[in-house]
């Protein structure tokens, strides 16, 4: 049984993630501050450091709920009914949707690198699992793709889902700076060029 101070302290800590979540909605992550969200969660600034550490620890919550959100909307394998007339569109709303999430701001692409090592020696271990989940669904899409004599078109074979699921996300990363860094600044742009990279990199020849 969980006991009344845990039970206060979680209770605080889930305020805290609120308020930084209804601020940030409101105002843009770029615009929270410590002080803000205390004064939203009704606690003390130190409160917010306490559970979190400062605040990339809270803004990294605030990104893993949100690619969290994804999974949901995932599936394992495609239903019967829900096999798509075109996968590699399919495929292609999954990559615009993670680089939508990890593109919000600046300091959102930021803490997605530092969460998953890129910019961090460690990647911590909540990021861990929310992102082998979203690429065992997508290696699990794709496997589906690849073992379909109706799908077109044809997915190639030589390469497990998962060594392909590598690839592809090299893709989204590369992306993701590409639209952060304005060197392409306008999403329609950047998909079309990503769908000629997914088409040559992952279609049968």
């Amino acid at each position: 049984m969980t006991r009344k101070p845990q039970q206060r302290s979680i209770a605080t800590r889930a305020r805290v993630l609120q308020a930084a979540r209804d601020l940030s909605q409101k105002h843009g992550l770029e615009a929270l501050t410590a002080e803000a969200v205390a004064s939203e969660a009704g606690v003390a600034k130190g409160t917010v450091f306490s559970h979190f550490g400062d605040m990339d620890g809270l803004l990294s919550h605030v990104l893993l709920e949100r690619l969290d959100a994804l999974r949901s909307k995932e599936t394992q394998s495609p239903a019967s009914d829900a096999v798509p007339q075109d996968p590699v569109e399919a495929l292609m709303q999954r990559i615009m949707a993670l680089i939508a999430v990890i593109t919000d701001s600046p300091t959102i692409l930021r803490l997605f690198l530092d969460n998953i090592g890129v910019t961090k020696a460690n990647c911590a271990a909540e990021f861990v699992e929310t992102l082998d989940a979203l690429d065992a669904e997508l290696a699990a899409f794709l496997k589906f793709w690849q073992g379909s004599d109706t799908l077109e078109p044809p997915l190639r074979k030589d390469r497990l889902p998962a060594e392909l699921v590598d690839g592809l996300i090299a893709f989204m990363i590369h992306g993701a700076i590409l639209f952060k860094s304005h060197q392409i600044t306008d999403r329609a742009v950047l998909e079309a060029r990503l769908r000629r990279h997914v088409e040559a990199y992952l279609l049968q020849a």
